[in-house]
């Protein structure tokens, strides 16, 4: 399912000026959001918004990465000021898993730019990555973040949460979790699921709870025993039928 909102600016000055610019959703849109929650393995939906380096359409510029989005409820809170300062300084470490960094927050570009000049301040650190301005809530709302039967601007009744959001190269939801805007998220669980996902993704196993890079993990429950002696050049061992530990298979020992 793909949702557009409104569309690109097409003079030279677009994105440069601190107005809001148009963000509205169709009737079609509003009934996919109503009886289609977001899922693991749905396509991310699409949309264009403005935000501090300008205005974009988010399905071309995932440009067949995996990326992070992560959501906030609005701007000048000290929770989210954090959280935006702690995925700033990790910034290199999602490039070394060729991931792009995306965020967005209700509120206008003027007050993102306000707003991230005192995340850099305050975190000792530069925001380089795009802060989406959902300035009316259209956007939280496909995503399920705003109250149902909201009648108006979006923006006044956005859930008190934040998403965060894992998407392949394939634009399709591979993690989607929220967390209370009280609640600061960790950003190296987040390193840690993406490196799962990426490893889940190009070979045939799963990962334990709290596993991290170079442990051990599982042969997956649809390859048969016999599959895997071929597939698992390192072996395993099957404690049962469905239980079957390997060495990760991407690593050289």
């Amino acid at each position: 399912m793909v949702f557009g909102f409104g569309g690109k600016k097409t003079d030279d000055k677009a994105g440069a000026d601190d107005g809001p610019a148009p963000i509205t959703s169709t009737p079609e849109d509003e009934d996919m959001y109503d009886g289609a929650p977001l899922q693991v393995g749905d396509e991310m939906p699409n949309f264009t918004c403005d935000s501090q380096l300008g205005v974009c359409t988010f399905h071309e510029v995932l440009d067949g990465q995996f990326s992070l989005l992560v959501t906030f409820p609005h701007d000048f809170e000290a929770v989210a000021t954090t959280e935006m300062g702690q995925i700033a300084k990790l910034q290199e470490e999602f490039e070394a898993r060729n991931v792009k960094l995306f965020s967005l927050s209700c509120d206008t570009k003027m007050n993102h730019r306000r707003w991230i000049g005192d995340v850099e301040e305050l975190q000792d650190t530069k925001i380089t990555f795009p802060l989406f301005a959902d300035h009316d809530g259209a956007v939280s709302k496909v995503l399920g973040m705003v109250r149902p039967g909201t009648v108006g601007n979006a923006a006044h009744a956005i859930v008190p949460a934040g998403l965060t959001i894992i998407i392949d190269m394939d634009k399709r939801i591979r993690f989607i979790s929220q967390y209370p805007a009280t609640t600061g998220r960790n950003f190296y669980e987040i390193l840690r699921v993406i490196d799962t996902l990426q490893l889940t993704l190009f070979h045939a196993v799963a990962t334990p709870a709290n596993w991290m890079q170079g442990e051990d993990v599982f042969v997956r429950n649809d390859i048969s025993t016999t599959a895997a002696g071929s597939m698992f050049p390192k072996g395993f061992m099957a404690i049962k039928e469905w239980f079957r530990i390997t060495p990760q298979p991407d690593t050289k020992t």
